[in-house]
């Protein structure tokens, strides 16, 4: 009898019992960690598998073809022009490449790409009214981009009509100036087209 109880006891030590609130729990972790494998499998990432020979990137100063001698119409009413605005978006690419990372800045000489491009149309559309005064505004910066490779002019991207915008209150606690609704607008011009290169690989 005592040999028996001895053995009992022996594998009572060997092999614990658990309790439920211990089973639980450990099937809880299971699942947690059976989650986390899954997702992991299909997570998002903004590494990109970019040329090996494409490192670097040069941005011309983007030709700007509003045209200021264009008759206003009603169609094309708020089309505006604005001096410098090739000079400034080149800014906000420039800053834009450095903030994604994926490309170093170099000189026209030395860069592995260069991107150059053409500004359509700088467009102020109404978008909100209060006695007959318009409260909100739309700008829009419209152009064409391409993507060569400096040592044989190759093209490796290209693509028309890429818009960034932003609207802007004129009056109110969100009023906004238009010089700083252009920034936003070309700040999100140039992240379009980063973004548009870089998802082309």
């Amino acid at each position: 009898m005592n040999l028996r109880k001895n053995k009992t006891l022996l594998f009572e030590q060997v092999r614990p019992r658990r309790t439920c609130r211990e089973l639980l729990d450990f099937a809880r972790s299971l699942l947690l960690v059976v989650s986390l494998l899954a997702f992991a499998g299909c997570g998002y990432t903004t590494k990109t598998a970019l040329p090996e020979n494409i490192r670097t990137i040069h941005v011309d100063t983007f030709k700007n073809s509003i045209d200021i001698t264009k008759e206003v119409s009603a169609k094309d009413k708020y089309e505006v022009y604005r001096p410098n605005l090739e000079v400034d978006l080149r800014d906000a690419i420039v800053n834009r490449v450095f903030l994604d990372g994926n490309f170093k800045m170099s000189d026209k000489g030395s860069a592995d790409a260069i991107l150059e491009g053409e500004i359509l149309q700088y467009r102020k559309d109404p978008l909100r009214y209060q006695n007959e005064i318009v409260q909100e505004y739309r700008i829009s910066i419209v152009c064409d981009i391409k993507l060569a490779r400096e040592k044989d002019s190759t093209v490796l991207f290209e693509e028309r009509n890429i818009t960034g915008d932003t609207a802007y209150f004129t009056t109110g606690a969100l009023q906004k100036t238009e010089s700083s609704a252009l920034s936003d607008a070309m700040a999100d011009l140039a992240r379009r087209i980063v973004n548009r290169i870089v998802e082309n690989w």
